[in-house]
């Protein structure tokens, strides 16, 4: 993309700064195993199904803003070339964590517009509503 990236210092809050001037925050999950179960007409059935939680806050406090995006790289070793990749910009973060459940079609959640959106790095002087339109 021909940005410039250089790793920062782990108390700086973030991981990367982009162009001397963009904070990333990078977080990586692996897939845990989770239980869910339902009730139909009387019978119970449980699945179990993957899911990759990544963390915004820092201990339990999303306050200030420490960075400008979040890279969210949800990780499948067994499945080597299969990662989904979030670029989330801070001011769409809604809560303090963000939990991406696999299941048999893509994920549809408040967080799909920022799938593999690598443009919003590259072009963080336009307004936001455009970056995201």
């Amino acid at each position: 993309m021909g940005l410039s990236v250089q790793p920062v210092s782990s108390t700086s809050g973030y991981d990367l700064l982009i162009n001397g001037e963009i904070r990333v925050a990078l977080r990586v999950a692996f897939p845990s195993l989770r239980r869910h179960r339902v009730t139909v007409a009387g019978r119970r059935y449980q699945y179990r199904y993957r899911t990759w939680h990544f963390n915004f806050h820092h201990h339990g406090r999303l306050q200030e803003q420490y960075t400008d995006f979040f890279i969210c790289l949800g990780v499948t070793p067994s499945e080597r070339n299969r990662e989904e990749v979030f670029v989330i910009p801070w001011e769409h973060v809604t809560g303090k964590t963000f939990s991406l459940h696999g299941g048999r079609g893509p994920y549809k959640g408040r967080y799909a517009p920022f799938r593999d959106a690598w443009q919003l790095i590259a072009g963080p002087h336009q307004p936001l509503q455009q970056r995201v339109a």
